[in-house]
């Protein structure tokens, strides 16, 4: 075939850059990452990720395997950088407030973070409805982190492992509403508050003995 006619060829193609692996991995996990929060799981397609990647179909298949390993690690980026930014507010907090006070804070950065994905995105993080079987262990390794840190901080409360679990179950739950709603700033604080009064009891220590053991019962 003449040069030219090759050329002609590749004239709708974008220029495939050399990179180095480390630099390719990271960009199409950039460019899935778009993809996965722009459409439903099941609409998105490996050549639309390589293309928006400008890398081959068969290099994302080289380095993730599949379409749905790509959407766990996708996932897992997501997920860790959230749990990395809410660990990081906590201990910053000086000099360090009760429980109350980082439960707060982390309810708060969890709904920031949320807020800055689009809607699409923040809903399939907090429910994981579509999500294939690949992303199952992703979602457990980083519930076991959430967990591992409520614990540290209910700690001195004595708060029950029945309640601890089911107070990251509130917290999406009452995420998800608000991200249905658009996210008011105005409702930011009421969700931290209702978050940390399900699993603390309400901050008026006047209350009564059944109020103050919370929504999740006797502690």
């Amino acid at each position: 075939r003449p040069p030219a006619q090759a050329m002609e060829r590749r004239s709708d193609r974008h220029p495939r850059r050399r990179l180095d692996p480390a630099t390719r991995q990271s960009d199409i996990l950039t460019a899935a990452a778009e993809a996965f929060a722009s459409e439903p799981y099941e609409q998105v397609s490996m050549a639309e990720v390589a293309r928006q990647a400008q890398a081959s179909e068969a290099l994302l298949y080289r380095y993730f395997g599949s379409k749905p390993a790509l959407y766990a690690e996708v996932l897992r980026t997501s997920l860790q950088a959230i749990e990395n930014r809410r660990r990081a507010a906590v201990a910053a907090l000086v000099p360090k407030p009760s429980a109350r006070g980082q439960l707060t804070t982390a309810v708060e950065v969890y709904l920031d973070a949320l807020a800055e994905r689009t809607p699409a995105w923040a809903t399939a993080i907090l429910t994981g409805s579509n999500d294939p079987a690949e992303a199952l262990p992703v979602r457990a390794e980083i519930r076991d982190q959430r967990l591992a840190a409520l614990r540290a901080i209910a700690a001195p409360q004595s708060v029950s492992e029945y309640a601890l679990q089911g107070f990251l179950g509130f917290v999406d739950a009452a995420c998800r509403v608000w991200i249905e709603r658009g996210c008011p700033e105005a409702d930011r604080a009421e969700v931290a508050g209702a978050a940390v009064n399900a699993l603390l009891g309400p901050a008026d220590e006047g209350r009564s003995e059944a109020s103050r053991h919370g929504k999740f019962g006797r502690r």
